[in-house]
């Protein structure tokens, strides 16, 4: 060890390019990371993860050793052992980990977890995580929300999607994957109880801290309790959406999701999902008005939705989150809702109105393309680390 921790005495983040090993399985904006910093001009050598422990660490290592990284680099913590093996080695080897989290962090981590390593530098797509993500041990935790894949100078059209033309439109899953996985028979017993003292048909700002208060003393350690907390999360998340889109009397509404909406009665001509990256922006770009509605983790942020709607040109009409107003100009970029009625309302004023819903989408796709491209995050996470002394 004394001899890696020599070899790994290099200054990092230096000077530009850099190079980063990103720890990729393939999740939402990993392959576009990887692209991003390659469009940077940073040297980045993408390490499938594997999962077992000692295999990933082996290949982590050897990888380090050839490349000498700034960084590694990834999502979520992904590749990374529950025990803390490999956080803790690349910790004495003062070797930075960046992570990107694009979920609620409570899912994957607990407090006073051995992954909060003074290595470690986390950015976290909630701003109101950041505290949390402080006092669970991180030293250096920052603010990055998500951002677009798309290329909004693209025309997404394709007469595959043409039908779409005069549609309103849905895309997104039922959650029901996520629930059944993280499900365990004493669940439902919970489950039931709180649905009691929490309507799931809302939108909320702070599930988790309503699923806490009522219940987590009712838990013998946190990782069971924030399994369950999952668990919620994505049942809350099925009633919501079920709830809203069941109000939507549209003649021409489509649904593109997982098969669990067959048999949550939405009033919807229902498809299959669709391809994240060569399928999902000519929904957007086709459809006349596209309906977002937040997945019930999010606190303050809002979703992928946001970004990708505008830059692929289609139109955005999104539940309310507070993030929302500091991202764009709320008043002639997005148009949003608080309930039920007044989204019947919107869908109905912004179908008369195709003459503002074009300027608005305009406006959004050149605001997603000056500020919110995955590119344009990879940029201030490597600025941010290039200002931190530590390494």
């Amino acid at each position: 060890m004394s001899r890696l921790k020599a070899f790994f005495r290099y200054p990092k983040f230096k000077a530009p390019p850099f190079r980063i090993i990103y720890l990729n399985d393939d999740y939402f904006l990993q392959a576009a990371t990887i692209e991003a910093l390659k469009t940077l001009g940073h040297h980045v050598y993408p390490l499938q993860i594997e999962r077992n422990p000692t295999r990933m660490l082996e290949k982590l290592l050897k990888t380090c050793v050839l490349v000498k990284p700034d960084a590694v680099m990834g999502v979520n913590h992904g590749g990374f052992d529950p025990e803390g093996k490999i956080a803790g080695i690349l910790a004495e080897l003062n070797i930075p980990i960046v992570m990107w989290y694009l979920d609620d962090f409570r899912f994957i981590i607990h407090k006073n977890n051995v992954h909060a390593t003074p290595n470690s530098i986390i950015f976290t797509f909630d701003k109101k995580q950041v505290v949390p993500l402080l006092e669970t041990g991180f030293q250096h935790v920052f603010y990055l929300p998500s951002g677009s894949s798309y290329h909004p100078q693209r025309l997404y059209r394709s007469p595959k999607f043409a039908f779409l033309q005069g549609a309103v439109t849905f895309v997104g899953n039922t959650f029901d994957k996520t629930k059944t996985t993280r499900n365990k028979p004493h669940y439902a017993r919970h489950l039931r109880e709180l649905e009691g003292e929490i309507d799931f048909t809302r939108l909320h700002h702070d599930l988790v801290e309503q699923i806490e208060r009522h219940q987590k003393t009712r838990f013998d350690n946190e990782d069971d309790f924030y399994r369950y907390a999952g668990f919620v999360i994505a049942h809350a998340t099925q009633v919501y959406r079920q709830y809203m889109l069941r109000h939507i009397s549209e003649p021409d509404f489509h649904l593109f999701g997982d098969s669990k909406w067959k048999e949550l009665g939405i009033g919807a001509r229902l498809h299959g999902g669709t391809h994240f990256l060569n399928e999902t922006p000519f929904v957007y770009a086709h459809s006349q008005i596209n309906i977002n509605l937040s997945s019930q983790q999010l606190e303050s942020s809002v979703s992928l939705r946001i970004f990708d709607v505008p830059a692929a040109g289609g139109f955005l009409l999104t539940d309310w989150k507070e993030s929302l107003a500091e991202l764009f100009d709320i008043q002639q970029e997005v148009a949003y809702f608080g309930s039920a009625e007044e989204m019947n309302d919107k869908i109905r004023f912004y179908r008369r109105h195709p003459e503002l819903r074009a300027r608005m989408v305009e406006r959004a796709r050149e605001r997603v393309r000056k500020s919110h491209l995955v590119q344009h995050r990879v940029q201030r996470m490597l600025s941010i680390c290039q200002q931190i002394d530590a390494f």
